[in-house]
């Protein structure tokens, strides 16, 4: 049996793991909550024409994730597959980052929405692509043990939590006093950093020798796309991403407004972001023994019912900041179970896939239901900006109309419970728990054979 596959993994891997996702999270945490806000009130670009770009460009995500995925397929390195992208995209994020919060003055209207254009494609299509789909590709390949991943999941996401309570808490803040061009500088080498610490303290395991070399097995394409799309749970997993972040991102694109409109208070965005937060750490902490009691399946479940309510409750309070923030903290905790379930399912779906059909495609599983997740990306935040445009926001006027108003608190708190509700019926298909005793068992003594031989 080999050793490296069935070892735990050390609080160091697993920490420094989640220091890659605290890179990609503040890509995340800066477009999702800010990167509107710079586009409509800073340059001046229409909020309708922000949401449409935000969509159009995860067109081009389909063929960035395929061509990505392929790539980990056929990577061949001293350091695995997955591990080596997050040291060679690391200083890419920090060029990305600086190019989004910076565009040149002078620029007409149709100047500026070019560039928005071009720097969000090369930032999030290609970049965050390179870098992201290797970091979700690599807990399958660091550990086979179903209860490890758990762990590892659920701190990748305390972690991030704490990424997005720093960013949000002090971005605003920050911003009165140097200004986009110095804030995107800072996060820029904020995120190139972690992204470079994640590959010093991480290992691939799947696949190591006796040794310690990593023995990569190159995938052929031909073999890997015909088994992906014979994977049922391929397609279930990848729809779960896409509706999870819509729930998640629509919300999230309006909570800047919701502030700054609704509570005229943009520094009550550091209230917001601990309600959501801390329950998810909370919860985070104990999803490992929950999945060992349970199962995903059922996490999942119980996380769409906790968005579904709390979304409801926001969408009840509307300027009620108190009753509000009590909807946050229940839709917290919803997201906390979901997102640190739903990323070590991934590795599971991975499992079955070479349980079921003998392929092993990290790279191209995980860049389909990547492009599940920025698709979602996409149309949660472009939803959000075309519901506020519906209703008549004005990011240059002094006064918001009463539709501009109500398109905001509709935003921030019911359309998340409509989108919930579909994650909800995803989750009841997302019966991959009763395979998985199994494929552990079967893989682990076909990876012994293999290192054994």
């Amino acid at each position: 049996m080999s050793e490296s596959v069935n070892q735990k993994l050390s609080f160091k891997e697993k920490f420094s793991y989640g220091l890659g996702d605290c890179s990609a999270n503040v890509v995340v945490a800066l477009t999702g909550t800010f990167l509107s806000a710079y586009y409509t009130d800073t340059v001046g670009i229409a909020a309708a024409a922000v949401g449409t770009m935000l969509l159009v460009c995860r067109v081009f995500d389909g063929g960035s994730d395929l061509l990505m995925g392929a790539l980990v397929d056929r990577t061949s390195s001293k350091y695995g597959k997955a591990r080596p992208w997050m040291l060679w995209t690391a200083p890419l994020m920090a060029i990305g980052i600086f190019l989004l919060f910076n565009c040149p003055a002078g620029l007409s209207s149709q100047g500026n929405l070019i560039y928005a254009y071009l720097t969000y494609i090369f930032m999030m299509v290609i970049v965050y692509t390179a870098n992201n789909l290797p970091f979700n590709a690599l807990l399958s390949r660091m550990t086979l043990d179903v209860q490890d991943r758990a762990s590892a999941a659920a701190m990748r996401f305390v972690m991030t939590q704490i990424t997005t309570i720093i960013i949000n808490g002090i971005t605003a803040n920050l911003l009165s006093s140097v200004g986009w061009r110095s804030l995107s500088i800072i996060y820029a080498i904020v995120a190139m950093l972690l992204s470079i610490l994640c590959f010093a303290g991480v290992r691939e395991h799947v696949g190591e020798d006796q040794s310690g070399s990593v023995v990569v097995e190159k995938v052929p394409f031909r073999e890997a796309f015909p088994a992906l799309f014979k994977n049922k749970y391929f397609y279930i997993q990848a729809l779960l991403f896409m509706f999870v972040y819509i729930a998640y991102c629509c919300p999230l694109q309006t909570q800047y407004y919701y502030a700054n409109i609704i509570l005229n208070n943009v520094e009550a965005i550091t209230l917001m972001t601990l309600a959501n937060a801390l329950p998810t750490l909370a919860v985070n902490l104990i999803v490992p023994s929950l999945v060992k009691k349970i199962g995903k399946q059922k996490i999942l479940i119980l996380g769409s019912i906790c968005m579904i309510i709390g979304s409801i409750v926001i969408g009840i309070a509307g300027a009620a900041f108190g009753l509000a923030m009590v909807g946050m903290c229940i839709r917290g905790a919803g997201i906390g179970l979901i997102f640190s379930s739903l990323f070590a399912m991934t590795a599971d779906v991975v499992d079955y896939g070479e349980w079921k059909f003998g392929v092993r495609s990290e790279g191209l599983v995980n860049s389909c239901t990547s492009f599940g997740m920025k698709l979602g990306i996409g149309f949660g935040l472009a939803i959000g900006s075309w519901i506020i445009a519906l209703g008549g926001y004005d990011g240059t006027a002094a006064v918001q109309t009463s539709s501009a108003i109500s398109s905001i608190k509709f935003a921030f708190g019911y359309s998340g419970a409509i989108f919930s509700a579909i994650v909800l019926i995803l989750c009841i298909l997302m019966n991959l728990d009763k395979y998985i005793g199994q494929i552990q068992k079967d893989l682990e003594a076909k990876a012994g054979l293999r290192k054994e031989g």
